[in-house]
């Protein structure tokens, strides 16, 4: 069977089309009603009141002589029109509620979640039947008291789909573009928030004409002598026995549109067979040209300001002065029961430019916070003290408080990131030259489509990609994991930033994927002179790009220093640990992986001890309430946190071979 088609053959869209087909008919007819009505649907004729159907009164006349036809014509005008507003309004307040909720979060999240809870607890009808008596009936007082009800579903769900993307690594991406919070809602937020909202929409479409009809039933509507079908109702209401064409036509009208608004929203909410509002709705949505740039300074060029060095050309040499970013004391707490618990403790670094710094650690060892924390991209809970500095000299600028709008003048600009998962950094509803555009021009480097696009293209070629005009017009979703990582880096290139992190840029992706990327990445690092801060899990990764490590367990840095030094003389127990897990190329077959003890710990151990003792093989009983501090070894640059008892068991130094196999 082909996807999308049932057994017989008919197409998904077809079969969606034949649902929705009266309530086409209904629209078509409402507003061609002047055109196809026989009669003015007002005019009365005592003289042929109550006439049967017939071939001058299609659908006969009422008590007054008004033809039925072109009273249901009308009435299908006023309806779907007071419909379609009601919708309107509910639709476009409840998405801009519910998306601002849930993407700010916090008290004005709590305090719009029990406003939405009490309009949906109560009485939809009751409170229309309290405002229009108040107001009176009329077509405005319909459009104002309808939506009092009907937006909070949608807020709801705007809420709910908003709130799932808050954390996000897209997000993360755009915060670090340097994109403010209305452009994040309006451009990025709004339109996935909308998508299921249009699905309920379509079901919705019924329930509004059916409370129109029943307030028109209960003379609180449409007053007459406008035809609208809930009105005309009420009139054929005595003369069900003796002229029943007076009431079945407009009651067959509303069942009709209220049965295909209902099969419409379950054709569209979803399904392998089923065609998805997304593709009929949401590509309207998409900015058909790039976010505006700003305009480049005068005299500025289009083109890449990477220096003309050759690709194998050593950094040029580092000085005290050349540190681009240094963090002291850097610590992360979240809210936890009540209180506050630390994630990142007393975590310092610092790296030069054009050198690369691994931050090291198996999974919630705190290295991804620690690279982030300082360029605000944490949760908003997420609480930073201590220092980070970048730049130096007259230039150094610090970012540990820094406010948002100081912050998008650094972010994207003066540091780049490349996220983890690649897919979800970047917008499914937007191309790959639309994510690089708008980068060139929040880095102020754009200026007319063409300009902008051509340092896109620039950039996409420096990230490695073959052909860029075609890649520049794809989805991300059609590009391989290695091709979207290299888009990223294209990202991060386009404010020719001074920091480069790169967030565990190579898990996910096979051996020759990663090995092309890390070239990459060296590349970029000699040509641009970047300080770069890589975060990965892999020793054997960071051993062919870092200058210097970072070891971290449980929030805290055990041991850092020059990479050669680390790989080859470890210290910590720890760092001998992430050694023995990497896999030996010349191991023999059937040879079992060496692991460590025990379970990760969850976080710092501010009680005292080390947190790596239950998991230590040469742990002695001070360490399990003696905390070891960071000290210098042998070599001023290699620090250790670890502390043996005096003539206690030493590491064994990593062999030329294990070395090799690295």
């Amino acid at each position: 069977m082909t996807r999308g088609r049932r057994a017989w053959g008919v197409p998904a869209t077809a079969r969606t089309t034949l649902v929705a087909l009266p309530l086409i008919v209904f629209v078509v007819a409402g507003l061609l009603a002047p055109v196809l009505a026989p009669a003015d649907p007002t005019a009365n004729d005592l003289a042929g009141s109550l006439l049967p159907p017939s071939a001058d009164h299609l659908l006969g006349t009422d008590q007054l002589g008004r033809d039925q036809l072109s009273r249901i014509l009308y009435g299908a005008r006023i309806s779907l029109a007071v419909a379609a507003a009601v919708l309107a309004i509910s639709l476009a307040a409840g998405v801009v509620v519910g998306t601002v909720a849930g993407y700010l979060g916090g008290p004005i999240d709590r305090v719009i979640s029990r406003v939405i809870d009490m309009a949906v607890s109560l009485p939809g009808m009751l409170v229309a039947l309290a405002i229009i008596g108040v107001r009176g009936p009329g077509v405005e007082n319909l459009v104002i008291a309808m939506p009092l009800w009907t937006w909070a579903p949608y807020a709801r769900m705007a809420r709910a789909r908003v709130a799932g993307l808050r954390g996000g690594p897209h997000l993360d991406a755009l915060r670090l573009l340097g994109a403010g919070p209305a452009r994040v809602i309006g451009r990025h937020l709004l339109p996935p928030a909308l998508a299921p909202c249009l699905v309920y929409a379509s079901t919705d479409v019924g329930t509004i004409v059916l409370g129109v009809a029943t307030l028109s039933f209960l003379g609180l509507g449409i007053p007459p002598p406008h035809a609208e079908w809930g009105q005309m109702l009420i009139e054929g209401r005595p003369y069900l026995a003796s002229a029943w064409w007076l009431a079945y036509p407009p009651g067959v009208a509303i069942t009709a549109v209220v049965f295909a608004s209902n099969l419409l929203g379950e054709r569209l909410a979803g399904g392998d067979e089923r065609p998805s509002i997304l593709r009929w709705v949401l590509p309207a949505l998409r900015p058909r040209r790039p976010i505006a740039a700003r305009t480049a300074p005068a005299g500025s060029s289009a083109t890449l300001t990477a220096p003309a060095a050759a690709t194998d050309a050593a950094p040029a040499a580092a000085t005290d002065g050349d540190a681009v970013i240094r963090a002291r004391d850097l610590s992360v707490c979240y809210p936890h029961g009540g209180g506050r618990r630390r994630v990142v403790a007393g975590v310092s670094y610092e790296v030069r430019r054009g050198r690369v710094l691994a931050i090291v650690g198996e999974s919630g060892s705190g290295k991804t916070t620690a690279a982030l924390a300082p360029f605000g991209l944490l949760d908003p809970d997420a609480v930073v003290t201590g220092s980070v500095t970048l730049g130096a000299g007259a230039g150094a600028r610090e970012l540990v408080g820094l406010p948002p709008h100081e912050r998008r003048r650094v972010n994207g600009r003066r540091v780049g990131v490349v996220f983890q998962d690649s897919l979800a950094a970047l917008n499914p509803l937007r191309t790959v030259g639309a994510h690089v555009d708008e980068a060139v021009g929040n880095a102020g480097r754009g200026g007319r489509r063409a300009v902008t696009r051509r340092v896109t293209e620039e950039l996409l070629r420096l990230a490695g990609l073959p052909d860029p005009a075609a890649i520049a017009r794809e989805m991300p979703h059609r590009l391989s994991g290695g091709m979207r990582q290299r888009v990223q880096i294209a990202i991060a290139l386009a404010g020719e930033p001074e920091v480069l992190v790169a967030d565990e840029p190579t898990s996910a992706l096979d051996v020759t994927v990663q090995a092309r990327l890390l070239d990459l990445l060296g590349r970029l690092r000699d040509e641009l002179a970047m300080a770069m801060v890589l975060v990965s899990h892999d020793l054997a990764v960071v051993s062919r790009l870092a200058d210097s490590v970072a070891v971290m367990y449980a929030g805290r840095v055990v041991e850092s220093g020059p990479l050669a030094t680390v790989i080859e003389n470890p210290d910590h127990p720890y760092t001998r640990g992430l050694l023995d897990a990497v896999p030996r190329p010349g191991a023999a077959p059937g040879t079992r992986f060496r692991t460590m003890p025990g379970r990760s710990a969850a976080g710092p151990d501010d009680t005292g001890g080390c947190a790596f003792a239950p998991r230590c093989p040469i742990a002695v009983a001070a360490c399990a309430h003696d905390r070891p501090a960071l000290e210098a070894l042998a070599s001023a640059a290699h620090r250790s946190a670890c502390s043996r008892h005096p003539g206690g068991t030493a590491l064994l130094p990593v062999t030329a071979r294990e070395r090799d196999g690295l």
